[in-house]
């Protein structure tokens, strides 16, 4: 019997990788003979451990809150920021006493998260109930440690997007809350385009793109739908336009880059008229992101998380591009020539990409007998 082609695939991508574990064994580059087992965790499972963790860490906090008020009959930031400690204390003792259980993972993870709530809680009570400078430096530097420290990846990848939370506030505050999309977007890129350099942070590194990815999106879906009136007023300057102008000669020059490397992987001219095609779409993208911020952004993920195999990076990119493209045609701010302009130019870069695919990509008659096969 005939094996499947994708599983023939498997079995030589198997077989590379273990023939470069043992090239790099015999040149006393790891320590043990065999392949680790991948550990990769699923995306829904890492979602499941990031809720129950969150809804345990209030839990946690909860229940100590209302055991010093009980025992004292009142609570201050002092009690806060020692709760904050304690949990934070036994969280990191769990994570490094050796034993990586699940279940201990997870309840080290959800320690220190609430030990980083009730930080947050005393220092924000203790700072005259206003979230300050000396707020956004404390929290964002408690964060940058835990995620240094912590190999746990779901960890890492919240208190990292808490890390850039907080640098986005630490902006708000000098008044450069416009230039966060633009700082979070090329920490990213230039974060992933090294990321074979990260060696052992490897892990930590991802994290972090996925972490300022998500604070990226986050940032630019508040300020294209006003989602928040304060905040809107602190993002808008005299010199907005500018900005926004040169945040697309980068992104446009990020995606263009990217697309050239793809090409050189691909063994493609670039006088290919596929590439000279994809170059005259990224442009329309990019005019069309002036009225329509974030769709710039949503490409330039895909293009990021194909260019790295990071399917998160690329679900990221394709659902906030439906988020944005379906804000602006429900939005009441926009007029309805402007909607159908803007879905008229979504869809005739849409139709010219699948004529350009069906022109230069055909389907060849090795992958219809594949196809018949399976």
């Amino acid at each position: 019997m005939n094996k499947h082609p994708n599983e023939s695939l498997q079995i030589s991508g198997v077989s590379e990788v273990q023939t470069l574990w043992q090239s790099l064994y015999a040149k006393g580059a790891v320590n043990t003979p065999e392949l680790p087992d991948s550990q990769d965790m699923p995306w829904y499972i890492a979602l499941m451990q990031a809720g129950a963790a969150w809804i345990a860490a209030w839990f946690l906090l909860g229940f100590m809150v209302s055991l010093f008020d009980s025992l004292w009959g009142r609570f201050e930031g002092g009690a806060a920021l020692f709760i904050g400690g304690s949990y934070l204390g036994l969280g990191l003792a769990l994570y490094w006493g050796g034993r990586q259980q699940h279940f201990l993972q997870q309840f080290a993870f959800a320690s220190c998260l609430s030990g980083a709530l009730a930080l947050a809680w005393g220092l924000f009570d203790l700072l005259g109930d206003t979230f300050n400078l000396a707020w956004y430096l404390s929290m964002a530097a408690l964060f940058l440690l835990l995620w240094g420290i912590i190999k746990h990846a779901v960890a890492q990848w919240v208190f990292a997007f808490g890390c850039s939370v907080c640098v986005t506030g630490l902006l708000a505050e000098w008044h450069l809350l416009s230039l966060t999309p633009t700082l979070w977007l090329l920490l990213s890129s230039i974060m992933l385009l090294n990321l074979h350099r990260t060696g052992h942070h490897y892990q930590r590194a991802r994290m972090w793109i996925f972490a300022t990815s998500a604070n990226l999106i986050t940032i630019q879906l508040m300020h294209v739908f006003s989602l928040d009136s304060e905040f809107s007023q602190l993002y808008a300057v005299d010199w907005q336009s500018g900005i926004t102008a040169v945040h697309l000669l980068i992104v446009f020059a990020i995606c263009s880059f990217l697309l050239l490397s793809l090409c050189k992987q691909w063994q493609t001219p670039l006088t290919h008229p596929a590439i000279l095609f994809a170059l005259l779409g990224l442009v329309l993208i990019t005019a069309l992101s002036f009225p329509m911020q974030g769709l710039s952004t949503a490409v330039l993920l895909i293009l990021l998380g194909h260019y790295g195999h990071e399917a998160w990076l690329k679900g990221m990119g394709i659902a906030s591009g439906l988020v944005f493209a379906a804000g602006y045609y429900y939005s009441l701010e926009t007029t309805l020539m402007l909607k159908s302009l803007y879905l008229m130019g979504l869809g005739g870069v849409l139709i010219i990409a699948r004529l350009l695919m069906w022109r230069f990509f055909p389907i060849t008659q090795v992958q219809v007998e594949h196809k018949e096969q399976a």
